[in-house]
């Protein structure tokens, strides 16, 4: 048995689990994630926050639920968790139902509160309703998911779906008027609901008070109580599990390598943060971006393409390779000619995107040092296993949402997702990673 953390963290895909996972390590606890629960865990030692990507966003909700019940069972047994937290996408994509029942079942909870905005990027859940920067989220990029698309904004409505009508029966809401008048309504209204055979209760929350309410009503609640959200909820967590536990503030140093970007991401927002740091005058001597096109993730990694990014990372240079205009070529008649001709539906594109980036830091991997920056839950995944990462421990924070990690080779990884930040982020990670370099 290994002598453990409290804190266990379940994610459906990289990226969340890390943004998660880092709120914990901001407030002094030692952090890891693990790429699955089958990794080896013997070298693992003093971790006080473990966090698990359990990659089933996009997979059968059956699946889903096994491996999230098995995950919650190993974080239990195994490594002695006695927090747990269930990370969940903020614009409500993936299995995240089943997946809530299946940690219910594996650690004998009463209930799970669902709190899934996240205020600090825009988020929040009034009314029951999930807006992204006032916008209901079937009418942002996440609507347009092509492998986990959202069509709805009513937060029960949607974790209600695929589920049978007893089920649906035990999925309720607290609304703001109950959430503004603080943490003892709120407890009481819990209360109410879990005794009454509630399961799933939505909470609204338009504020980082809003969070620290619903945290205390869950611990003044006479039940035993599974929080469900994104990193905004665990950062309002994190204080209360953690306690008084001391944070290392010592500055962290960097090597001083090129930086690779590999960018899985279609969406609006990362095109942006894409577009403004090729934009940004003081790296525009130093960077080279290639543009991916659909011809391009067809054909496979060729060797010209590897010889050509190899060749421009060196020194302290930026190169990014990235995937910005395939959502608006795909819509081009040339371009969806193509895909039917080659019979290619838009998710199997998706996957042949994700395993591109793979192969090509796989292949990179073996002619070049560099600290590696990936965006899209799935790219960083695929990108991590390709370069057999084992398990990647959190070092320090670039941005409240945003870690360095190290993998179990001592590679430098940097993993964000498509919807997190501003336009501005990308150059916020470069400068961080500059600002920190080894002279």
């Amino acid at each position: 048995m290994i002598l453990s953390s409290t804190i266990g963290i379940i994610a459906d895909d990289l990226t969340g689990a890390n943004d998660t996972a880092l709120q914990f390590f901001i407030k002094g606890s030692n952090t890891e994630i693990l790429l699955g629960y089958n990794d080896e865990l013997q070298n693992h030692i003093n971790v006080g926050t473990w966090a698990v990507s359990s990659e089933t966003r996009n997979i059968d909700k059956n699946e889903a639920a096994k491996i999230v019940y098995d995950t919650a069972s190993v974080l239990k047994d195994k490594l002695n968790v006695e927090h747990f937290y269930k990370k969940i996408d903020s614009t409500l994509r993936g299995n995240i139902t089943y997946e809530i029942f299946a940690v219910l079942e594996a650690t004998g909870k009463d209930a799970a509160v669902v709190a899934p905005a996240y205020v600090q990027e825009g988020r929040i859940t009034i009314g029951g309703y999930q807006l992204s920067k006032g916008v209901p989220i079937e009418r942002t990029d996440a609507a347009r998911d092509p492998k986990a698309p959202i069509y709805e904004s009513y937060v029960p409505d949607i974790l209600k779906k695929s589920l049978g009508d007893n089920a649906k029966s035990m999925v309720d809401s607290i609304e703001l008027n109950t959430v503004a008048k603080g943490a003892g309504p709120i407890a009481q209204r819990l209360n109410e609901l879990i005794g009454a055979g509630k399961k799933i209760i939505v909470v609204d929350c338009v504020s980082t008070i809003d969070f620290e309410q619903i945290v205390l009503a869950m611990q003044k609640s006479q039940y035993n109580i599974l929080p469900c959200g994104s990193a905004g909820l665990a950062q309002a967590l994190a204080p209360l599990w953690l306690g008084d536990m001391k944070v290392n503030k010592a500055t962290k140093m960097v090597p001083k390598l090129p930086k690779l970007i590999l960018s899985g991401s279609a969406t609006k927002l990362s095109a942006l943060q894409i577009q403004k740091l090729e934009d940004e005058p003081d790296y525009s001597n130093d960077s080279y971006f290639l543009r991916l096109t659909l011809k391009d993730i067809i054909n496979g990694v060729g060797e010209n393409v590897v010889k050509r990014i190899c060749d421009n990372l060196v020194q302290n240079n930026i190169v990014a390779v990235h995937v910005c205009n395939i959502a608006q070529e795909v819509d081009t008649d040339e371009a969806k000619s193509l895909l039917i001709d080659e019979g290619i539906t838009k998710e199997a594109l998706s996957k042949m995107i994700t395993n591109y980036f793979a192969q090509l830091a796989s292949e990179i991997k073996k002619r070049a040092e560099f600290i590696l920056i990936t965006i899209g839950g799935e790219t960083s995944r695929a990108c991590c296993e390709a370069i057999e990462s084992k398990y990647l421990q959190v070092v320090d924070a670039i941005l409240p949402a945003i870690p360095l990690c190290i993998d179990s080779s001592a590679q430098l990884v940097v993993t964000k997702s498509g919807n997190l930040g501003t336009s501005s982020t990308l150059v916020e990670i470069i400068q961080y990673l500059e600002h920190h370099q080894n002279v």
